[in-house]
């Protein structure tokens, strides 16, 4: 009787033991950060929740529709205007979204003027405090910073703007809204 008891009693702790292991292994990974979760997105989200109206700027489009944002550095050098040409030419890449984005460039009171066929709109205080100069914004039709990307000195224009281009084609995938 007491091989019986004692073998039932090790029945029940392996089986204890087979289902909590995974659960006590799952917890010890999570723990001690050896899990990296996979991200999709390519480019800086823009925590916290922020929109143009919070900041108190107005639109420059009178529709609702996505915002591919460029802002225009003080100078506009050589890497400004390759991003100028680049930001172009991603509009164009979005194909059957194309109607969808506007390409606007966002001014300061101490940027000059820019030629082209783009938007063009005054940032006011609130909204250059937020930005940084060089950075490209992608932002939804209700006004909300969804994405930025920043460029580095020297760094290759094309692949940031292949990373905004994917980003901006998941989102707009997506959306729901405009």
């Amino acid at each position: 009787m007491t091989s019986a008891v004692t073998k039932g009693r090790i029945v029940l702790i392996s089986l204890v033991c087979l289902f909590a292991f995974p659960a006590v292994m799952a917890k010890l990974v999570l723990s001690q950060g050896w899990y990296k979760t996979g991200v999709t997105n390519r480019g800086q989200l823009i925590e916290p929740y922020t929109t143009l109206g919070q900041l108190g700027q107005a639109s420059p489009l009178v529709e609702r529709g996505w915002q591919l944002a460029y802002v225009l550095p003080a100078e506009c050098r050589e890497q400004c205007q390759q991003q100028l040409h680049l930001m172009q030419q991603s509009h164009i890449a979005l194909g059957k979204y194309q109607e969808r984005v506007v390409p606007v460039i966002w001014t300061s009171q101490r940027s000059g003027s820019v030629g082209g066929t783009m938007a063009v709109m005054q940032m006011n205080d609130a909204l250059s405090a937020k930005v940084l100069q060089g950075q490209v914004l992608i932002v939804d039709p209700l006004g909300q910073l969804v994405m930025s990307y920043t460029s580095q000195p020297n760094e290759d224009l094309v692949a940031l703007s292949k990373d905004m281009l994917a980003d901006l084609r998941k989102l707009l995938k997506l959306s729901r809204v405009g």
